[in-house]
């Protein structure tokens, strides 16, 4: 994944939320998009953060302006370009 946009939405907008969860789920099909998780802020009870990692930026970018454009905050919504890491999977080093 290339980008991931993070949106923070508030307690009581669980129709927000169900938005953007169907929005992810349609772009999924396509593979244009997947859902990372979805997690309380502990700091802010009843908060809720949800994360879509996209393969292109202009997807992240596209899903961004919408949330917003659904009621988000532009605060509430943070798009974030990731960096390829290096790891080792688990099993050669477990059996060497």
């Amino acid at each position: 994944m290339e980008a991931l946009v993070l949106c923070e939405i508030a307690a009581g907008r669980e129709d927000l939320r169900e938005a953007l969860l169907a929005r992810v789920g349609r772009l999924g099909l396509n593979g244009r998009a997947k859902l990372s998780f979805v997690a309380r802020e502990r700091n802010a009870p009843g908060n809720m953060l949800l994360a879509v990692g996209f393969p292109e930026l202009a997807g992240a970018e596209r899903f961004a302006a919408e949330a917003i454009g659904d009621g988000l905050g532009v605060d509430a919504v943070r798009l974030l370009a990731l960096d390829a890491t290096w790891q080792v999977e688990p099993l050669p080093l477990m059996f060497p």
